[in-house]
């Protein structure tokens, strides 16, 4: 009897730690700092999110890429290179998508090549290696005012799904100067 009791205890406690470590999972990520080019990878226990970003149809950019509210998403580039948007007024106009709180990794639902950086004020969402950001233009979900716009830098492009590596591309300017945001 006493064996049974010991034996039952036992394969108690070991049912209860396999569930225990089962509901406790964790995951990698991996974070890029902008300024020096760095990566470093820790393992953290993260919740099940919501994806940060997905895509979206919109009538003239064919298939694009906004956050969870709809807000479309753009990258500032200069000759295909990211330039920062790190300056008050920038980030007044063009606000970076940043991880919630409590979020520890980007998660994209039809989105390849979502990352974070590390920036000032939290952890910005990448794609394709690009910052994410929101237009102050854009009145509601899907607007895409801001594409074109030559303001801080660079150029203001809606970030397209398209053939480009990282399963994204941004699309072309489709004219005009920009308003001077």
């Amino acid at each position: 009897m006493k064996t049974r009791t010991v034996a039952g205890a036992a394969l108690f406690a070991a049912v209860l730690a396999a569930c225990g470590s089962s509901s406790s999972k964790s995951s990698s990520s991996t974070t890029t700092t902008a300024a020096s080019g760095s990566s470093s990878t820790s393992a953290t226990a993260a919740p099940t999110a919501a994806p940060v970003v997905k895509t979206s149809s919109n009538s003239k950019f064919g298939t694009i890429v906004v956050d969870t509210t709809g807000a479309t998403l753009y990258t500032l580039t200069s000759g295909g290179a990211a330039v920062p948007c790190t300056s008050s007024a920038c980030v007044a106009v063009w606000p970076p998508l940043l991880l919630p709180s409590g979020v520890t990794s980007a998660v994209g639902s039809g989105v390849s090549g979502v990352a974070t950086v590390s920036v000032a004020g939290g952890t910005q969402v990448t794609q394709g290696g690009l910052p994410l950001y929101r237009f102050a233009g854009d009145g509601a979900a899907g607007d895409a005012k801001g594409d074109g716009i030559s303001s801080f830098g660079g150029t203001w492009h809606v970030v397209k799904v398209g053939a480009a590596a990282g399963g994204a591309t941004t699309s072309s300017s489709t004219g005009g100067s920009g308003s001077g945001y």
